[in-house]
């Protein structure tokens, strides 16, 4: 099987990654997305975000309705920092006869120098960057790596998480961002 994995904190899960998920699904002819909550993210340090358990039950219910769309604790249950690699190996011991494609924005392709033995990375998991038109790529040409990635277009999805827990916060309306099954639940978590 081919398996997209889709991690990050989903701090809230919306409907940009939704929309991320269901295209690399359609454009590289995947068998399913596993969506990763991680519970100890090594490049991020927000100590008010909410338990991981919440997060992953929120994100749970958003893509219940998706039939090509699963989601997975093994990013979770860890103390230590939730290496990509170490979160792979876990999956191939899962999964020992799949391929995975790890599905990111085109942000990632500067910083993927700064991931713990991103070298490994490369040369053990496919990379589908969806191309962001914010995102200067002048530099890209010097990475010796820019060939291990999958282009995907898409349309700029204007939405991310901050800007969900900033407009609840200030009290907008956010049924345009977030899946409506969980609308009312964001909204009484970040709202507090």
């Amino acid at each position: 099987m081919k398996i997209g994995l889709l991690g990050g904190s989903f701090n809230p899960v919306h409907n940009g990654h939704i929309e991320l998920a269901q295209t690399a699904l359609d454009s590289f002819n995947l068998d399913k997305i596993l969506f990763l909550p991680s519970g100890n993210h090594p490049l991020k340090k927000d100590h008010s975000i909410p338990p991981v358990e919440i997060r992953y039950e929120l994100t749970r219910k958003a893509i219940a309705s998706y039939h090509n769309f699963d989601i997975s604790r093994l990013d979770m249950e860890t103390t230590e920092p939730s290496y990509t690699k170490f979160l792979l190996m876990r999956l191939q011991n899962v999964f020992p006869h799949d391929k995975f494609y790890f599905i990111a924005g085109s942000d990632i392709i500067s910083e993927l120098q700064k991931w713990h033995d991103y070298e490994w990375l490369l040369n053990n998991i496919e990379f589908i960057i969806a191309n962001r038109p914010d995102i200067d790529k002048t530099s890209w040409n010097k990475l010796e790596y820019i060939d291990k990635f999958h282009f995907m277009e898409m349309k700029p999805v204007d939405i991310s998480s901050t800007m969900v827990r900033k407009m609840i916060k200030e009290g907008k309306d956010i049924s345009a961002l977030v899946p409506l099954i969980i609308e009312k639940e964001l909204i009484s978590l970040y709202s507090a």
